[in-house]
């Protein structure tokens, strides 16, 4: 790893970098008051992971969270990367693979069934990097948005 950056847990003083990397991903602004609602519960949950990537200038420059739970139809715990980014001028120098490599690690060591991640169907470099850290497209997803 560089030395110039650090893969750490996220911490709660956080929360507007990587509410800002989440808005940049998303292509919109986040209501904050709703954003940090939901971020502090992630923070509480026993099986939710979250991990930056800090830039020693630039600051928190990526972020991963993923969040676990036992499923019956799987017989155990699978985990979902809900959210990854890497910011637009860092992309390609690795960052990525760092995050997806601490979150593999982790959900190993806690006995994970499976690794899953979503990603929209206009996101191509994403499908293609996920391919490239050993996923498969193996599931239609189907959205009802209210």
């Amino acid at each position: 790893m560089p030395q110039h950056i650090l893969l750490r847990a996220v911490e709660k003083l956080d929360l507007i970098q990587v509410k800002g990397l989440i808005d940049e991903l998303e292509n919109k602004v986040s209501d904050l008051e709703v954003f940090e609602s939901i971020f502090q519960e992630y923070l509480l949950h026993e099986n939710t992971l979250m991990y930056v990537i800090e830039h020693h200038v630039d600051g928190i420059i990526g972020f991963v969270s993923c969040k676990g739970q036992r499923l019956l139809h799987h017989q155990g715990l699978v985990f979902e990367i809900q959210e990854m980014i890497v910011s637009t001028g860092q992309q390609g120098k690795g960052y990525g693979r760092l995050l997806f490599e601490i979150v593999k690690k982790e959900v190993v060591a806690r006995g994970a069934k499976t690794l899953e991640v979503t990603s929209n169907k206009r996101r191509k470099e994403a499908h293609a990097f996920y391919e490239s850290m050993g996923f498969r497209n193996s599931h239609e997803k189907f959205t009802i948005y209210f």
